[in-house]
């Protein structure tokens, strides 16, 4: 089968009419009604979907039917041998379904499709098909208008301006640290309202968050932020699953987001009690390779000098005792995320992808051979080192508090981001609050 091309924009829309074999049929129409997502593997991998596509599904067989109609979204890994993964979303139902000798269309047989089988329908067809279903399904037309506006809704910040940068970072930020609590990442980065991108002041004006008042802030972050931050304005907003897990996040907006140069993002675990400091640099694409180049007037140095002095002094702060969270596998809290430009087909909610990598670890990298470049300098980038941290592993070791500094490095924090900001960085603190569980149950283990 050759390979399909993308649809351009000039040409009008058409989705897909699905249906699958028995079992997968039995066992979605089951889950249908219950307010959840559907996903399924496709056997057509070279196929190369829009960001989102528009599905009708038929999910009754005898007679056949179109029992819903969804949004459909690529999914991150694979399902059976290595498919394509797919997610319907945004779920309209039709009760009861609409039956093929409703529909004008001569056969519905004829424009279905499977995962194995996938055909767009011809854009004649499509327009007719949803024309029918409003018609016969009155009740239902405004949400299949609400679908249909919902498909080529942007909810990503894109553009290449300073303001567009910064702005992702905090978003990426924010998507970070909810993932690190565990919380919905999807649901609060797909509210991302683009449409106020020119007069945000922070990201946090863009997303669904509960705004934190001063006397919330006095009671829970006031001193972690005036000890590390100083006293400084700042925007707050609080995520949360309405049970045990929390983010606060506090943005330092004293100077227009345009003229920041970068984000630095600390992360303070209230279980671990520890802190990470993560800066955000921006990789530059050559080809199909993405790099930093590590100029002699790189910032970088600086930063490598005040971390020195943050590990000389930190060494001759007396410890804390140990607890059943304080060991670390690494308690250097410093790390650096390269990241690529934003990819046009990245999902809603997808966050930015690129090389994370230890203050130590840099330091180390940049002093082999495979760090300099084939004209002088020095990079980092995919073609020259194969080790560092995706977003998923680094996610994984601060969500169980594997790296970073304890609390007594809080005031040596302090004068880092004191340069930092000299430097043109501002700073977001997300402070991620989630149970202490003294026992493996959380980690699905039976105690008795």
């Amino acid at each position: 089968m050759p390979k399909k091309k993308a649809l351009k924009q000039s040409v009008p829309y058409s989705g897909f009419v699905l249906t699958f074999e028995p079992e997968r049929t039995e066992w979605l129409a089951a889950r249908l009604y219950s307010g959840r997502e559907l996903a399924d593997s496709f056997s057509a991998l070279d196929w190369e979907f829009e960001r989102r596509e528009l599905v009708l599904l038929a999910l009754s067989k005898d007679p056949l039917a179109i029992s819903a109609m969804a949004i459909m979204n690529r999914m991150h890994g694979s399902g059976g041998s290595g498919k394509l993964k797919m997610r319907m979303s945004n779920i309209i139902t039709f009760d009861p379904p609409i039956v093929n000798s409703e529909l004008l269309i001569s056969d519905l047989e004829t424009v279905v499709c499977t995962p194995e089988t996938l055909s767009r329908t011809d854009n004649a067809t499509w327009d007719s098909l949803l024309v029918e279903l409003r018609q016969l399904r009155p009740e239902a037309a405004h949400d299949i208008d609400h679908l249909i506006g919902l498909r080529s809704k942007e909810r990503r910040l894109l553009g290449k301006s300073n303001r567009v940068e910064r702005l992702n970072e905090q978003r990426d930020g924010v998507g970070l640290s909810l993932e690190i609590a565990e919380l919905d990442r999807a649901k609060v980065l797909k509210s991302l309202k683009v449409e106020q991108v020119d007069t945000a002041s922070s990201i946090l004006d863009l997303l669904d968050g509960h705004p934190i008042h001063e006397r919330s802030l006095q009671e829970h972050d006031a001193r972690i932020f005036r000890l590390l931050l100083g006293d400084v304005p700042s925007k707050s907003a609080m995520f949360s699953d309405g049970r045990e897990k929390v983010v606060r996040v506090h943005v330092v907006d004293q100077t227009p987001i345009e003229t920041v140069l970068g984000i630095d993002l600390i992360i303070y675990s209230t279980c671990y009690d520890n802190f990470l400091l993560l800066q955000y640099k921006k990789m530059d694409r050559e080809g199909s390779n993405w790099s930093y180049h590590v100029s002699p007037s790189s910032n970088i140095h600086q930063q490598f000098l005040r971390m020195n002095a943050f590990r000389s002094a930190a060494a001759a702060v007396t410890p804390e005792p140990p607890t059943l969270w304080s060991y670390r596998l690494s308690d250097g809290p410093f790390y650096f995320k390269f990241c690529e430009q934003f990819r046009p087909a990245a999902r809603d909610e997808s966050l930015i992808p690129g090389i994370t990598m230890s203050e130590t670890h840099l330091r180390e990298f940049l002093v082999l051979p495979e760090a300099k470049g084939a004209s002088g300098g020095l990079f980092v980038g995919y073609g020259n080192c194969p080790r560092y941290l995706n977003n998923t592993e680094f996610i994984q070791l601060a969500r169980e508090g594997w790296i970073g500094s304890g609390p007594q490095s809080m005031l040596l924090l302090k004068h880092v981001l004191e340069a930092n900001a000299q430097g043109g960085r501002s700073a977001m603190l997300a402070v991620i609050d989630t149970p202490k569980q003294k026992s493996a149950t959380g980690r699905g283990r039976k105690v008795k």
